[in-house]
């Protein structure tokens, strides 16, 4: 059977794009809503936020360009929500915005929702694009046959209506191959050979592959935040060991991995290259001629 399209619907409650956001999928009982940090004490007025459902606290890591979240259910959310603020430093406070997942007729019960809590946080450990606060793997509850089905058709709408949000984090990295197709395969050297390293733009961002090796000299005016936080937390968490990246790795932006490679801000537009010293930005002239 062809795969039809699907329509979502964003409403902006304050008529804002920064506002408090409603997102629904048409024929569809469940809802999402995304809601900054700062406007939780709004949500009063939307009374099946207090329904059985599922939420997401979304940040930024240490890095500022990582996403941080937390993954975690309720039988009433927005009181759940509220603890977590009333909680000061007992619990995570530096998140930005959640977005909670319930049902319009409140028909999502306890062991459904612990069941997509465990789903939700092992997708976003295998997709491996966040950092996850929370400190254990959920519980997965054991569900009929029927429900678990049904929450398994839950959670591909749960993740289209993440995706229309612009939250990536619960989709696994496509495999890119690593051999050059038609010149697209791009790479980083140093003439001193203290890195090398080989990738490719896809949709997501831009791809490092497995093997590729970074410099163990770092420029002084490459300091603790942002793409320099990033390289530390690659090498804490074991993405790169001994200045090599052990396995893919999928970076917002082609100059956030020739940073992180070379060990100093730099712009990767026009450091990756392919094999005929063809820049990142003399790809996109060509093609936009």
């Amino acid at each position: 059977m062809a795969e039809r399209g699907k329509t979502v619907r964003l409403f902006f409650i304050e008529g804002t794009p920064t506002g408090r956001m409603k997102c629904e999928l048409s024929n569809w009982t469940g809802v999402a809503y995304r809601i900054p940090h700062t406007m939780i004490s709004k949500c009063t007025d939307r009374k099946e936020l207090n329904n059985t459902g599922v939420y997401f606290l979304i940040g930024k890591d240490e890095d500022g360009i990582t996403d941080k979240i937390y993954i975690g259910e309720a039988e009433n959310v927005l009181p759940r929500i509220n603890q977590h603020i009333i909680a000061g430093t007992k619990e995570w406070q530096d998140w930005t915005d959640c977005v909670i997942f319930v049902n319009k007729d409140d028909a999502l019960n306890k062991a459904m929702v612990k069941y997509l809590e465990n789903a939700l946080y092992v997708l976003a450990k295998k997709a491996n694009r966040c950092t996850i606060y929370n400190g254990n793997t959920p519980t997965k509850s054991s569900l009929s046959e029927t429900d678990e089905t049904e929450m398994l058709e839950y959670l591909d709408n749960l993740r289209l209506l993440m995706g229309a949000m612009g939250y990536k984090f619960l989709e696994e990295m496509e495999s890119v191959p690593h051999k050059d197709n038609n010149g697209q395969l791009l790479t980083l050297k140093s003439p001193k050979s203290t890195y090398e390293a080989t990738g490719k733009v896809t949709e997501d961002g831009f791809i490092v592959f497995k093997g590729s090796k970074i410099t163990n000299d770092i420029a002084n005016s490459f300091n603790k935040y942002g793409y320099c936080a990033l390289r530390e937390k690659l090498i804490a968490n074991g993405t790169i060991v001994n200045f090599e990246f052990v396995k893919d790795y999928l970076f917002s932006s082609c100059s956030a991995a020739s940073s992180v490679i070379q060990g100093h801000n730099t712009n990767g537009w026009i450091e990756w290259k392919t094999k005929d010293k063809r820049t990142l930005t003399d790809i996109m002239r060509e093609t936009s001629e």
